[in-house]
């Protein structure tokens, strides 16, 4: 896993029978993004020994999120078959307890003598949702769990820590977005989106989301490369994840490659609407979200919505 990687849990149902939903497409509260920011300098994903960093948990819903309460523990990372394990293997260094929405957690980063050779540090957690659900620590080894008979969700993120002289900064999802060629603001809150968004027909296709890329939003650092490693001058790559509430995106990620040297770069991805059968005759919103992330741990998101009609 990469820095800044999250990892959500799901229950997979197997089986034959009709094809599942797509990833990108939200009918349940799901956590999609975590983003790290230094306290006084909220643009840095990467913060030092001795600073003190906040996370954010993006939490997205198919209509309003609802309450959660929610469990974390920030501990060393392990390693499971050679690979960084996304989940608590040891004592953790800080607990912390909420139901703040959407989840925030302010965490006090270690000593540099107290890191050792640390790089990294683990952010896991259990968000938990229902009336008889509770967020709680496992007595014996501190680690986060729900109890009762509520739904609880696992969430973890690795935080990159700056040892050396690269930094990262959190990229800028809130840029100049199209629907089909026309400028797509951000939703004014309170705003009906069957009023003032975008208005299409239902089980129409392929629509066309533009999504520009500011070059800048992809910063130069040293990684080591080879074999055996090379301190070598490279350039991040974006990931955008995209999900909506209804309907169909025809790909869930975009990309922006380290070679592209331009100064502005749109990406696209087409949406097909919902059929008729499932949109009310007053109109149906629909929220688009998009998850941008680097490849060292910076993350952003915006949304937008549209309307669908009978």
């Amino acid at each position: 896993m990469t820095a800044g990687s999250v990892l959500v849990a799901a229950l997979l149902l197997g089986g034959c029978g009709p094809t599942f939903d797509p990833a990108s497409l939200i009918k349940t509260t799901r956590v999609v993004g975590a983003r790290v920011e230094v306290d006084g300098a909220p643009d840095r994903a990467m913060p030092k020994p001795g600073e003190t960093a906040s996370v954010t948990w993006l939490l997205t819903s198919p209509q309003a999120t609802p309450p959660v309460a929610w469990v974390f523990a920030l501990c060393a990372p392990g390693t499971a078959g050679g690979k960084t394990s996304l989940s608590c293997e040891n004592t953790p260094v800080a607990l912390f307890q909420g139901t703040q929405n959407p989840p925030r957690v302010s965490i006090a980063i270690p000593a540099a003598d107290a890191l050792g050779t640390a790089t990294s540090l683990l952010l896991y957690g259990e968000l938990c949702a229902g009336p008889d659900s509770t967020p709680t620590f496992d007595p014996e080894n501190g680690i986060p769990r729900c109890t009762g008979g509520g739904t609880g969700t696992s969430a973890s993120v690795l935080i990159s820590l700056q040892r050396g002289a690269d930094t990262n900064h959190n990229p800028t999802a809130e840029r100049a977005f199209t629907f089909d060629g026309q400028p797509w603001a951000p939703r004014v809150a309170g705003n009906d989106p069957c009023i003032s968004g975008p208005r299409v027909s239902a089980a129409t296709k392929d629509h066309v989301v533009g999504n520009l890329i500011e070059g800048t939003d992809r910063e130069s650092y040293t990684a080591m490369v080879g074999d055996p490693p090379v301190a070598t001058a490279t350039r991040e790559n974006l990931q955008i994840s995209q999900f909506t509430t209804a309907g169909e995106l025809k790909s869930q990620f975009s990309f922006v490659e380290a070679v592209d040297e331009n100064p502005q770069t749109t990406v696209t991805v087409k949406w097909n609407a919902p059929k008729a059968a499932d949109v009310p005759a007053t109109g149906l919103p629909v929220t688009f979200t998009f998850v941008v992330r680097d490849n060292r741990g910076g993350v952003d998101w915006t949304t937008r919505a549209a309307c669908v009609v009978p």
